[in-house]
């Protein structure tokens, strides 16, 4: 009889157990993809309106600067300081290169579609620096 007791009593402290760890994981679990939800719409809100600080000047010195800034200038274009940036974009030229499929900047290829859409959100709020 006692070890019947006493093997019932461990295997409910072992139930008991199973039970805190799972609770454990499922709440840490849930924690994790709250915030990283959280996250993702704090970014998406931050990221409503395109400056050059928050999104555009990370896309020009990515795909752009190599080929345009002080010390190599093609076409006569920079782009590696907002003030130059400002004017290529706000007379269309930034943009229409961007697009042009027959002579495409950069010319490794178009960038995608959501980087052009950026570029665009950029310009079309008023090529903002901040």
């Amino acid at each position: 009889m006692n070890y019947i007791t006493h093997s019932s009593k461990n295997n409910n402290a072992r139930i008991y157990s199973l039970y805190i760890v799972l609770a454990i994981i499922l709440i840490s679990c849930e924690t994790s993809s709250l915030s990283e939800l959280a996250a993702i719409e704090n970014e998406e809100e931050t990221i409503d309106i395109v400056t050059y600080e928050n999104r555009a000047q990370a896309i020009l010195d990515s795909a752009c600067v190599e080929c345009h800034n002080i010390n190599n200038a093609e076409a006569d274009v920079r782009l590696d300081t907002f003030d130059f940036a400002f004017i290529e974009a706000d007379n269309g030229r930034m943009l229409a290169r961007m697009i042009d499929t027959s002579n495409p900047m950069p010319p490794s290829g178009n960038l995608p579609d959501n980087i052009i859409e950026d570029i665009a959100n950029w310009i079309d709020n008023g090529i903002l620096e901040n």
